[in-house]
């Protein structure tokens, strides 16, 4: 998955959280959606016009969603990322660490 994709989406989401119409969107909600695999269906229906999936093919996708779950599972999002409370800045910070780690594999 190119960086370039992940910045793409993260961009999304930065502008999205800057309409203040999601910060009742939950942390905990977002985790839920990652491990039931449904997290883009969600974010879809929620964000409506505030986001576009359309750069993903399904297997981006796929692939984006494991990475996901892997760090949902894997990660303390408080002591790593700093994030406690609202979803969208926890997916900002997944997509964040999806960056570095193609980019410490690239060096």
């Amino acid at each position: 998955m190119k960086i370039s994709t992940l910045t793409f989406i993260a961009m999304y989401f930065n502008s999205a959280i800057d309409t203040g119409r999601y910060d009742d969107l939950s942390i905990d909600q977002v985790r839920q959606e990652i491990r039931a695999g449904t997290i883009f269906r969600f974010l879809t229906t929620k964000l409506g016009d505030d986001i576009d999936f359309s750069i993903l093919d399904t297997r981006t996708e796929t692939g984006l969603l494991l990475e996901w779950q892997d760090m949902e599972a894997a990660i303390p999002a408080a002591k790593k990322f700093g994030v406690e409370n609202r979803g969208l800045p926890l997916l900002v910070a997944y997509l964040l660490e999806g960056i570095q780690r193609r980019a410490r594999a690239l060096s």
